[in-house]
């Protein structure tokens, strides 16, 4: 039986443990991520917390919607047990009817095979690691073979930083996908990385110039066997020099021959995917569920 929970009756060491054992295990489910990047979060529960699937709704003018946290690629369903479509339209299904407006991303083991439901697939990139770095760089693009060479050339370095160090750099030299994030989100962003850090799912890392300047910076959640490139951008002069190329084969080269996968995190912007798949990444798809029941003149607008 599923059962829908307030934040107040989740019982989050149970949803924890959950987390920790499912067979889907991603950082994003866990209490303390969803804490820091949906207040008030709700749940799903299957039975004794045998599967769980997070709610990030909010309020606005007394409608209820549920939309996806910036910084949390994937959510939906994560199960202790192999995820039957049947079990994942029983979740979708038990999402209470409050909620008059859904757009979520759901996780790449929940693949949707029901044409009823409105859904788009995104793409993601992800990188195995589990071969040597040789073989790894032979999957590398000609322009990031050059990107590097270039880096090596101009004897940048790598360094760990602080997380706020990051978040800073990251405000400073803005992406195309921080379209409507506040400060308020980079004030969210920085606690929950802080909280990373306690909980020892993080890595922060900075590339400076011969002369001291930071030119690239990224932070990397750790979860498991998958490396996940939560944010990350270089400057101008950075990008000249081949930084984040530079920043992220060192990691690689830290981590080959082990049972670990980079996680870049996706993109539709083709320029950012073109990055990623630069490095020899396989493309994985997972989906974007939409419904709209809001009163019609909203829908409208939403439409």
């Amino acid at each position: 039986m599923i059962t829908y929970l307030r934040h107040a009756e989740i019982d989050l060491a149970k949803w924890d443990l959950c987390m920790e054992q499912s067979v889907n295990s991603m950082v994003y489910g866990y209490s303390w991520y969803l804490n820091n990047v949906s207040p008030g979060w709700e749940g799903l529960v299957l039975d004794d917390y045998l599967a769980v699937m997070p709610l990030t709704g909010h309020r606005k003018y007394f409608i209820y919607y549920l939309s996806q946290p910036f910084f949390t690629q994937q959510l939906g369903v994560f199960s202790k047990q192999n995820i039957t479509q049947e079990l994942l339209l029983q979740f979708l299904a038990a999402i209470p009817k409050k909620f008059r407006f859904i757009e979520i991303q759901l996780n790449e083991q929940n693949q949707i095979l029901d044409d009823k439901l409105k859904v788009k697939k995104r793409k993601n990139y992800v990188l195995d690691l589990n071969r040597s770095y040789e073989k790894i760089t032979k999957g590398y693009s000609s322009q990031a073979k050059r990107n590097l060479k270039n880096a090596h050339k101009s004897s940048l370095e790598l360094k760990t930083i602080a997380v706020k160090e990051v978040v800073q750099f990251y405000k400073l030299h803005k992406a195309v996908t921080t379209k409507g994030v506040k400060q308020t989100d980079y004030a969210n962003l920085l606690s929950l990385m802080e909280q990373a850090l306690v909980h020892r799912k993080i890595l922060a890392k900075g590339v400076y110039s011969k002369s001291g300047e930071l030119l690239a910076a990224g932070a990397f959640l750790a979860h498991k066997n998958r490396l996940i490139f939560l944010i990350g951008n270089g400057s101008e002069m950075g990008k000249e020099m081949g930084a984040m190329t530079m920043l992220m084969d060192t990691l690689i080269f830290q981590f080959a021959n082990h049972q670990m996968e980079l996680d870049f995190e996706g993109s539709e912007i083709e320029g950012i995917a073109r990055f990623f798949k630069s490095f020899g990444a396989e493309k994985r798809n997972y989906y974007k569920l939409r419904k709209n029941n809001l009163p019609w003149m909203l829908r409208l607008f939403k439409n």
